[in-house]
């Protein structure tokens, strides 16, 4: 009743407002530069209602288009992104077989149609040339979802021109915002034994162990190769202390750290503590036997006589009996003493146990050539020995490349504390 009351008001106030402009027409006179418009107030009026209109169509037509435009309609939308996955998904496909051309091209069409993805941008870095990458990855870094992707493809780069120190910065970032990342921990042990900074290096090493992301054995064992090489650094740099202790670190951490044990019986040999250097010796014996360690042994004491020779290094032998490094040296020692019988019987020793290697065959020629003087016997033995195992040596544990000295990390894959005696 409220709402008619209204209606029939405002229609009377029009009704009203009508009859007096039919008495009062007025007129509207507009003169501008020689031309004059001549209208009167009731056109004017009607003029500016249609006007008003028309803006207030304009606008509603201006928020149809925002709001429910129909080239950006949820139908239309799916089917891009539909198209978009496609082209990305051939893209991945074309850079499997390595065709970046192919790969470049569906990459480029995916970014057009997936705008705000980062697949796109992911398979761009992938296919594209080394110029060209700057760009997709200033792209990637602008996004905090991103950015650590970008950051593994630059530490990828630097790994592969060998720049530690780089390498190292771009890790730090990395770190900052993935800390307990264990991938990254160990990337950033890696690239600081590359720059040759073992404390913090060790301390890194720790913090991997406290997190799991390495057992404590082969902590243990990292920890040793990191001790000897600061013992190393610390013997080229005149403090001799400081390296026997970090040598002595390194041994208890890995008691079968070879190149530690003989580090360490040298310095003792050359400070005149010959006792000590055969501690050590025979200390390692028992755990891991090893031709250098016997060539140190045998030459401990270079003015005693044949017999004592012979006695000294079958009592060292006998520490670890059965290992075909001490049967090696007890046949190595009975030749030089001219012991025949204990050399032939550690070598049969090692034929029958089928434990045989390159070094028995040429101990036996040299048995037969300096007890019987039969060369032919000896030329078989060194046939033998051709077709053999070959001798234990430093060997990679990953990339299986032997070698004959001890080095700290692989100078074929570059892997630390890789190398052991195998």
């Amino acid at each position: 009743m409220i709402r008619l009351g209204f209606y029939i008001t405002l229609a009377i106030i029009v009704a009203l407002g009508a009859v007096w402009f039919a008495d009062n027409p007025g007129a509207l006179q507009v003169n501008w530069r020689g031309w004059e418009i001549r209208m009167s107030m009731a056109i004017y009026t009607l003029l500016v209602l249609l006007y008003t209109v028309l803006c207030w169509y304009l606008f509603k037509l201006y928020r149809w288009f925002k709001t429910d435009n129909p080239l950006m309609s949820p139908k239309r939308l799916a089917s891009k992104r539909e198209r978009g996955l496609a082209e990305l998904d051939q893209g991945w496909s074309a850079l499997s077989v390595h065709d970046n051309a192919a790969a470049l091209k569906h990459g480029t069409k995916a970014l057009s149609l997936l705008p705000t993805d980062k697949g796109p941008l992911r398979l761009l870095l992938k296919a594209s040339p080394e110029k060209t990458q700057i760009k997709y990855l200033n792209m990637l870094d602008e996004d905090a979802n991103s950015k650590i992707l970008a950051l593994t493809f630059r530490l990828e780069k630097e790994l592969n021109n060998h720049n530690s120190k780089e390498a190292h910065n771009i890790l730090l970032k990395m770190h900052k915002l993935s800390p307990d990342n264990p991938w990254i921990c160990k990337k950033l042990f890696d690239v600081l034994t590359r720059l040759g900074r073992w404390a913090e290096a060790i301390q890194e090493l720790n913090k991997l162990v406290k997190t799991k992301a390495m057992d404590g054995s082969e902590q243990k064992r990292l920890s040793a190769v990191l001790n000897y090489s600061q013992a190393l650094e610390a013997d080229l740099s005149g403090q001799k202390k400081a390296a026997r202790d970090f040598t002595e670190q390194a041994l208890k951490n890995d008691p079968s750290h070879i190149a530690a044990a003989l580090f360490l019986a040298r310095h003792h040999l050359a400070g005149d503590d010959k006792g000590r250097a055969r501690k050590v010796t025979e200390t390692i014996w028992r755990v891991a036997p090893h031709p250098d360690l016997a060539q140190f042994y045998l030459k401990l004491e270079p003015l005693e006589s044949a017999s004592e020779k012979f006695r000294r290094i079958q009592k060292f032998a006998d520490l670890n009996s059965d290992h075909p490094h001490s049967l090696h040296l007890r046949a190595h020692v009975g030749l030089d003493t001219e012991h025949w019988a204990d050399a032939k019987q550690s070598l049969d020793t090692l034929v029958k146990t089928d434990r045989v290697s390159r070094e028995t065959y040429h101990l036996l020629a040299r048995l037969e050539i300096l007890q019987k003087q039969d060369k032919k016997a000896a030329e078989a033995h060194m046939v033998n020995a051709e077709n053999a195992c070959s001798d234990p040596t430093w060997q990679c544990n990953v990339c299986n490349i032997s070698r004959e000295n001890y080095t700290a990390t692989c100078p074929t894959c570059h892997t630390f504390g890789g190398i052991r005696w195998q």
